[in-house]
């Protein structure tokens, strides 16, 4: 009995750390999205592709400027770049709580 209660216990921890390996990319990815083009007053913009099916961690990784002057970053970069602004938001409010 305890090895099936383990097992079901190890199947819903893997079911829970797939899930947020699948749904992290597409957070940072629209959270550069958003900020990107309002930080920039949209000079610079985080587009996707029509090529593309999937927003992931891994991609070509491309900057692309435009006629009018805009810049365009890939999937892969606006994944990296809301990365970086979630991991600057969460170690802000880390050492805020520590200090408090």
């Amino acid at each position: 009995m305890a090895s099936i209660i383990g097992d079901l216990i190890v199947a819903v921890l893997e079911l829970v750390f797939w899930a947020i390996m699948e749904i992290l990319p597409t957070v940072f990815y629209f959270t550069a999205l958003a900020l990107v083009f309002m930080a920039s007053l949209g000079r610079v913009v985080v587009e996707f592709p029509k090529d593309l099916t999937s927003i992931g961690w891994t991609g070509q990784l491309r900057i692309e400027r435009s006629a009018e002057g805009r810049t365009t970053l890939s999937p892969a970069l606006g994944v990296i770049i809301g990365f970086v602004i979630w991991a600057i938001i969460v170690s802000a409010s880390i050492i805020y709580y520590a200090r408090s």
